[in-house]
């Protein structure tokens, strides 16, 4: 068990007084002294550090008359506190240490299940609308978070959950229900070092029912591990957390410690540290690729009470001996004596400075690279890291661009000494996009301890990997391998020079190269990714593998142009082609469409669409050529989506503009099924038992005299706009049924084609480049 003794633990001034075996009044007295640790504030309740008060309590030598029996001359209140801890061996309420609460960390951690994120999504849903009440969505999520670190808690702490969840519902059952929750949660962070505020949080939730809150203990108890995880990201999109706070995605933490992690043996970790830990996820990503080399504690720093709690449920949760502490200062302001003197391994994000400062470097603090120019921390930072690490410890640092090439005299000096002693083992450019709260491109440096400097540094160039996704750009488990493999590959090289890029990724590659201490002296000591690998004499050169792929990306295209080109020859829309349909009968279109307009404005005014949301909502700008080309800009909360079930699209929808720039409809293809039409569109769905195609319907209505006349009849204002009687008003030739299917299917063809000649082109293109790329180089070389 992690008892009491655990030095991060908190503890209130009846505790010491009952630790130390004095009354209340003289730890009053105490407080007055000199060097008392300071107390931090939880509501009306001050907390101390144990370790601190401990150490406070060893200077403290127990007065002869007041000395126990078994205490000899000279014991202090410190040793008297200490064998007070040891006498406690199940303190209730700690947290279990054992093998079901320590799960093996492997490299890619706890496997999602298909079903955890289905259940996620329902509770997101319109259940959190019906427990949460005047409550923010954080505060319900917090709930969730509490009920997670409960059941992994152990099985106490959950079956007191659960047997007062079902408990006859009283006149004030869910408060009492949600108290209790919120003081064993708040108990459990004490004892963890964290300031407890979870009880007050939940209980600004307000259920509907007793009933309501009950199904959702029962639901979390259907969640399998690693779910916490799951529902830490849903609460950082929800958030809106501040860009000091945000998270590092798990992608980039996954490749982040397994780089750091690469070289070191097993069962050789010892203490962890993050100096601005936020959400805790990478001191979780360091443990869950630990391995067999599980890492003696974990440190962190926090800089907000609410992402710090989590933090602490989350490493408790993976079984690893944590402090996470709460800090405003600069981790170089904090003494680093109150948490540990070097460690094995560092992994940060900090704040980025993103101004170009050009002011003179600062004239206090110790830096042994360099003093940093005011105002900008950047490189602080980086020196801070390298300075907490063991002999043979590595170091991760999320670093902006800016900080590798920047102009400052006072940072190119630190670059410069960063290189020269041999500290910077890597430096791997990411894609933008990948935060969730800025855009930024970044770098991660990988730095080592100087007692092992290295003479060459290895450049990672991944910006096309990844996925656009929801507005963000997502990196999915074959683009972390990628570059994981991308290093491991750079790194074997035995001869040190540089090598040709490798670890083909989806649509983008990840560069690499080994880059001599000499050609970086020779860059003016710039890191950035770019300048060793676009251009210039340390540009990664073509390859003859590199000219193959590209022949072979060209020949499968070129069978995938011929395959469109005979489908629609056998459409029989080649030379001499003449058509064949004859119009049987008109229509208009309400007799063969149900029309419904989207939802009104004040439906959205409370929760307007975001790129943080969970469900796709379909606006005019997205209807482009016959197609919805979703921006990923505009989703809806999964609770809002529920609201709004009546405007959800089906395949074989037609959209429509009710209002602006009016165009071609679109037809919904499978895969957006379940989206939500915005208020400026129409919904058009066949009516059951209408002989009427929805691809013919669709192409009938974007020819250019079935959109003239919708323009026509737009109402003559600032901004067009079609009624849903004047749509259905809208004449419609209808050939027979098999006729129409006939017209569909060759208009899809000739679509296909194109799309085919056009990717075709696009191959040749990026073939010719890399040919003249390599031919250039050879003739040079010449």
């Amino acid at each position: 068990m992690l008892s009491a003794s655990h030095e991060g633990r908190l503890l209130s001034q009846a505790e010491i007084g009952s630790l130390a075996g004095v009354a209340r009044t003289t730890v009053n007295y105490w407080r007055r002294a000199f060097g008392f640790p300071e107390a931090q504030r939880a509501g009306d309740m001050e907390l101390f550090q144990q370790d601190a008060i401990l150490s406070w309590l060893d200077e403290r030598v127990i007065p002869g008359r007041l000395r126990r029996l078994s205490e000899p001359a000279g014991a202090t209140y410190g040793d008297r506190a200490r064998r007070a801890l040891r006498t406690v061996v199940d303190v209730p309420g700690a947290m279990p240490e054992s093998p079901s609460n320590k799960r093996t960390p492997g490299p890619e951690g706890v496997e999602r299940r298909p079903q955890d994120v289905q259940l996620v999504r329902e509770l997101m849903g319109e259940q959190a609308e019906r427990v949460r009440g005047a409550g923010s969505v954080v505060d319900y999520m917090s709930l969730l978070l509490c009920l997670l670190f409960l059941r992994g808690a152990g099985v106490t702490h959950w079956a007191r959950v659960k047997e007062r969840a079902g408990t006859v519902d009283g006149s004030d059952g869910s408060r009492l229900l949600l108290r209790h929750i919120g003081e064993v949660v708040d108990e459990l962070l004490k004892r963890l070092g964290m300031i407890p505020g979870m009880q007050e949080q939940l209980l600004r939730l307000e259920p509907r029912s007793y009933a309501d809150l009950t199904r959702v203990v029962r639901q979390v108890g259907l969640l399998g591990p690693g779910t916490f995880r799951l529902v830490l990201e849903e609460y950082e999109r929800r958030a809106g957390l501040r860009s000091g706070e945000f998270f590092t995605p798990q992608s980039v933490t996954r490749i982040m410690a397994s780089i750091a992690l690469d070289e070191r043996a097993p069962g050789t970790l010892g203490a962890v540290f993050d100096p601005y830990a936020r959400g805790g996820e990478l001191l979780a990503a360091a443990v869950e690729h630990s391995g067999s080399s599980f890492p003696k504690a974990v440190y962190g720093y926090s800089h907000a009470h609410g992402t710090a709690r989590l933090a602490s449920m989350n490493l408790a949760l993976l079984g690893a001996h944590s402090v996470v502490r709460l800090s405003h200062r600069t981790p170089w302001s904090e003494r680093r004596e109150s948490v540990a003197s070097r460690f094995s391994l560092v992994m940060t994000n900090p704040p980025f400075n993103m101004s170009d400062s050009t002011r003179e470097p600062r004239a206090e603090g110790d830096w042994p690279y360099g003093a940093p120019p005011v105002g900008n921390d950047n490189l602080a930072y980086t020196q801070y890291v390298v300075g907490c690490l063991e002999d043979g410890g590595s170091a991760a640092v999320v670093m902006p661009n800016k900080a590798g090439d920047s102009a400052n005299s006072a940072e190119r000096a630190i670059r410069k000494n960063l290189v020269e002693r041999g500290v910077v083992r890597c430096v791997l450019e990411l894609p933008d996009r990948l935060f969730s709260s800025t855009s930024v491109p970044v770098s991660v440096w990988f730095l080592g301890s100087p007692a092992r400097a290295r003479e060459n540094v290895v450049f990672l160039d991944a910006r096309e990997v990844g996925t656009a996704h929801k507005g963000r750009r997502v990196l999915r488990d074959e683009d972390v391998e990628a570059v994981v493999g991308a290093y491991r590959a750079a790194r074997s090289s035995a001869t040190g020079e540089r090598q040709p890029g490798c670890g083909e990724v989806g649509e983008g590659r990840v560069s690499a190269a080994v880059v001599p201490r000499e050609a970086i002296r020779a860059m003016d000591y710039s890191l950035r990714p770019t300048v060793h690998l676009g251009t210039g004499r340390h540009r990664p050169l073509a390859t003859d593998r590199a000219v193959s792929r590209a022949w072979e990306a060209v020949e499968q295209l070129r069978r995938t142009v011929g395959k469109a080109d005979a489908d629609v020859a056998a459409a029989g829309l080649g030379l001499g082609f003449r058509a064949a349909s004859v119009r049987e009968r008109d229509a208009i279109l309400s007799d063969l469409c149900d029309i419904a307009a989207g939802p009104s404005f004040t439906r959205l005014r409370a929760e307007p669409p975001s790129p943080d949301g969970d469900v796709p909502m379909v606006y005019p700008s997205h209807l482009r050529s016959g197609r919805i080309e979703h921006a990923g800009d505009r989703f809806v909360s999964f609770a809002l989506a529920d609201r709004l079930r009546g405007f959800e699209v089906e395949t074989g929808d037609i959209l429509c503009i009710r209002s602006g720039a009016m165009g071609p409809p679109a037809l919904v293809r499978p895969e957006e099924a379940g989206w939500l039409i915005s208020t400026n569109l129409l919904r058009l769905r066949v009516k059951e038992g209408a002989e009427v195609d929805p691809a013919y319907l669709a192409a009938y209505l974007g020819c250019p005299d079935a959109v003239d006349w919708v323009r026509d009849r737009a109402t003559a204002t600032g901004v067009p706009t079609i009624s849903k009687a004047s749509l259905g008003s809208q004449p419609v030739a209808l050939p027979p049924y098999g006729e129409q299917q006939r017209i569909a299917g060759a208009l899809a063809a000739l679509e296909a084609q194109s799309a085919a000649h056009l990717r075709f082109a696009a191959a040749v293109e990026e073939a010719r480049a890399t040919v003249a790329d390599l031919l250039t180089v050879l003739d040079h070389a010449r």
